[in-house]
């Protein structure tokens, strides 16, 4: 095994669902053990801007959070479930909140909360894991990607990981042990855990601290010194984790929800000075197939009281100004109540941004409720990508082409932050092979003629182009010279070819990547 195996199989390790990766500081530099120059820290490198995503786990409904308390055909539909009138709380127009986030309106009225109505995607997948995959890899709903964006853009950001990494995670993840999130081209970028002390115990338990005994002088001593270096440097990780634990603090009390325990142990580290630039927390519950109404209030309860302390808590201590928090849920739910007195699985539901940074409002209109797809699911308004784009944009100041790569095409922001000056990263090659998408798709033959495809290769070498129709005939050979690593553009002249379906296909040394087209007349 050599050195990058070993690396690759380390980070994908993960300890009873708490520990997914340690440091890994100069374990790829040749004949250093921890050697290499340290990356300036993440935090400080976007000027101390912080992300804070609250996932509610198993789709929220959307429309008894931001109620359209004065449209009949929302009574119509929820004869049981729908939010009473005089129980919303009036938040601008017929638009009201949940009873239960009352504790978030003054955050809407000092501009300090935006409401980003319709997110979703296009062809929204109802499988709780497909969707929770789509949401936290930002791939289209026929694409399956193994990466999360959140992992890429740091990833993008620093192309030396995970050669050289910085003192502070670049990530925490608590509460959830969902694997896409963080896991980048390179490794995962952070560490999973629920608990500071938990993961302190957890790391420390382990740690047989220093080594007597010589290595022998052979490969295998040579792996043993590497594996050795990873196990001191988890502990390192772990004892700035409960460094931070222990020099912060909380100036309020929070809810003993899961998400307020969550938020709290955020605010500490924040507080105690841990310069990670992206917390995820997460709170359970929201698949309200049945019986909905109490376990949504108390859902709701958790959100709102655990949100309005988490930002009290940092404005007490001065640290909320470039904080920003965001709620995403993998879909919505149906309009219509069902039998159970729940709803089912739907599509596009509102999401909240928080924050000093954030433009308040409400982004987007109250649903058509006479205006449904097939199904009897909300017609989407906002790409989630786009609010993605603007938390990479407008928080953290990444470029447009970054933002694009990230997200594997431009989505435009929707406006609900303050823009920041665009930070540039390390000059980097692609963190992957890939054919970028097309557009405008679908592909007019007679208008173009012929196209160019872009391609990305993460390393020099032959790149095999070539394209095939719907039965597997190969229709075109494009490319296969050697190339730099970098982006390049690959002609396909189209003239001749029938409207229908076809796929291109890439082939490297790193494996084969494929994308659909559709070409019309």
């Amino acid at each position: 095994m050599n050195r990058r195996e070993l690396l690759h199989r380390m980070l994908r390790f993960s300890a009873a669902g708490l520990l997914v990766p340690p440091t890994l500081r100069g374990l790829l530099s040749p004949g250093v053990l921890g050697g290499g120059p340290a990356l300036a820290d993440a935090g400080r490198a976007f000027a101390g801007r912080t992300l804070v995503l609250i996932h509610q786990n198993g789709g929220n409904d959307g429309l008894n959070t931001v109620v359209p308390f004065q449209d009949p055909l929302y009574y119509q539909a929820r004869p049981n479930l729908a939010i009473p009138p005089d129980q919303a709380v009036p938040i601008a127009g017929g638009t009201g909140l949940h009873p239960s986030l009352a504790p978030l309106s003054s955050l809407y009225e000092n501009g300090r909360m935006a409401v980003i109505q319709g997110v979703g995607y296009p062809d929204q997948n109802l499988s709780h894991f497909r969707s929770t995959d789509i949401w936290f890899s930002a791939s289209d709903s026929d694409e399956t990607v193994e990466t999360g964006w959140l992992a890429r853009f740091l990833e993008r950001m620093f192309p030396s990981f995970p050669n050289h990494l910085p003192d502070s995670p670049f990530a925490l993840q608590q509460s959830f042990a969902h694997r896409v999130p963080l896991t980048g081209e390179r490794g995962v970028t952070g560490v999973v855990v629920d608990n500071p002390d938990t993961f302190y115990s957890l790391v420390n338990a382990n740690y047989s601290g220093p080594w007597n005994d010589e290595l022998p002088d052979t490969r295998g001593g040579e792996e043993l010194a590497y594996a050795r270096q990873i196990d001191i440097e988890s502990f390192e990780y772990a004892e700035a984790i409960q460094a931070a634990a222990e020099n912060g603090t909380n100036t309020v009390a929070y809810p003993g929800s899961a998400l307020g325990l969550q938020l709290e142990i955020v605010a500490k580290l924040i507080s105690g000075g841990l310069d990670t630039p992206v917390f995820l927390t997460a709170e359970f519950g929201f698949d309200t197939h049945a019986g909905q109404a109490g376990p949504h209030d108390v859902l709701m309860a958790s959100i709102g009281q655990s949100v309005a302390a988490f930002l009290q808590d940092l404005a007490n201590q001065g640290l909320d100004e470039k904080v920003v928090a965001l709620t995403t849920s993998e879909f919505g739910r149906r309009v219509a109540e069902n039998v159970s007195l729940g709803t089912d699985h739907g599509s596009a539901a509102p999401l909240f941004a928080f924050g000093r940074d954030v433009q308040g409002g409400i982004f987007g209109h109250n649903p058509d409720l006479s205006d449904l797809d097939p199904y009897g699911n909300l017609l989407l308004q906002h790409d989630f990508r786009s609010v993605y784009a603007e938390v990479l944009r407008h928080h953290f100041g990444a470029s447009e082409t970054v933002a694009a790569d990230v997200l594997f095409e431009h989505f435009e922001p929707i406006g609900f932050l303050d823009a920041v000056t665009p930070v540039e990263p390390e000059p980097s090659r692609p963190a992957r092979d890939r054919i970028l998408p097309v557009h405008p798709h679908p592909v007019s033959v007679s208008r173009l003629g012929r196209i160019t495809l872009a391609i990305d290769l993460a390393a020099p070498g032959p790149a095999l182009v070539e394209t095939f129709d719907v039965r597997g005939r190969r229709v075109a050979r494009l490319a296969g010279e050697e190339r730099d690593a970098g982006r390049h553009g690959v002609v396909w002249d189209l003239r001749g070819l029938a409207a229908g379906t076809y796929f291109v296909r890439m082939r490297t040394a790193r494996g084969e990547t494929t994308r659909k087209l559709t070409l019309s007349r």
